[in-house]
């Protein structure tokens, strides 16, 4: 089991590992679909900054961002809404950004908890509030 570090929706989580994560942002939105597969209705797009405050150039490829309702409905990931997901190294003093968007319904006025895992094996940011 991963360490586990819980926050406010507008609060940021600093960890051991030099790196803090904030969710910048979590805006109800309506996505439309443009390749097959994808669904258009309301969602969720939610934007996570990572900032490195160590020594060490840290990786965010692996990150993973997940998003349930406080009554158990599982936000969707989706490729529609123009996800831009964390990616890359930060370099020390560095930060990087990233939104995921997620479908549920309805998407606004929701109690929501979003995690965030900004690399495999690192501790998870845990932060919990109500959309907008």
């Amino acid at each position: 089991m991963l360490p586990t570090t819980t926050a406010a929706l507008d609060e940021a989580i600093a960890f051991d590992t030099g790196i803090v994560v904030e969710i910048v942002a979590v805006d109800p939105i309506t996505v439309t679909a443009e390749t097959p597969g994808e669904m258009d209705g309301p969602a969720l797009r939610v934007s996570v900054a990572a900032r490195n405050q160590s020594g060490e150039p840290q990786e965010v490829d692996s990150a993973v961002v997940t998003l349930v309702t406080a009554d158990g409905q599982v936000g969707v990931g989706t490729t529609a809404g123009s996800p831009s997901p964390l990616s890359g190294v930060v370099e020390p003093g560095g930060s990087v950004s990233g939104t995921y968007v997620f479908m549920l319904d309805p998407a606004s006025g929701r109690d929501v908890t979003v995690t965030v895992n900004y690399a495999a094996g690192e501790p998870l940011a845990v932060f919990t509030g109500r959309t907008l």
